[in-house]
């Protein structure tokens, strides 16, 4: 998954902002619990990155200087 770029990634806030609001006012959640499902796989997502990197770093990490992995062979 790639990182929205800037002027999506404003445009995400404004929507959440916007359907907070309109919740708040009682327009309904609907928008709003589109939008919280929506943050929730994407981090979701980075959190399966992220244990996934530190996997492959633990793995460098332990290899040493003399192995394949650490020279870039496999």
């Amino acid at each position: 998954m790639a990182p929205l770029s800037h002027d999506q990634d404003i445009t995400s806030w404004l929507q959440l902002l916007s359907a907070i609001e309109d919740a708040e006012a009682g327009r309904g959640t609907a928008r709003l619990t589109e939008i919280s499902l929506s943050v929730y796989g994407a981090l979701a997502a980075a959190q399966f990155q992220v244990t996934q990197l530190r996997a492959r770093v633990h793995v460098l990490a332990t290899s040493g200087p003399g192995s394949p992995s650490s020279q870039g062979e496999t």
